[in-house]
């Protein structure tokens, strides 16, 4: 899957998408995404708007 990152309450996370989750709530259809996540090493489950994909150019601004 895709290498993504979200904040939650301030902090940042980084991870792999395993798998898309879509379900219908308050008549909208909505998507969650199951992340491994690297900071705590557990599947997260975050809503599919939150996350960001991580590109190339983000990769190599991080090593720098």
């Amino acid at each position: 899957g895709d290498m993504v990152y979200w904040t939650k309450l301030g902090l940042k996370y980084t991870g792999v998408i395993s798998t898309k989750l879509f379900s219908v709530r308050g008549g909208r259809q909505i998507v969650h995404a199951t992340v491994f996540c690297f900071e705590t090493q557990k599947n997260e489950n975050v809503l599919a708007i939150n996350l960001k994909r991580i590109t190339k150019n983000d990769e190599e601004a991080i090593e720098n």
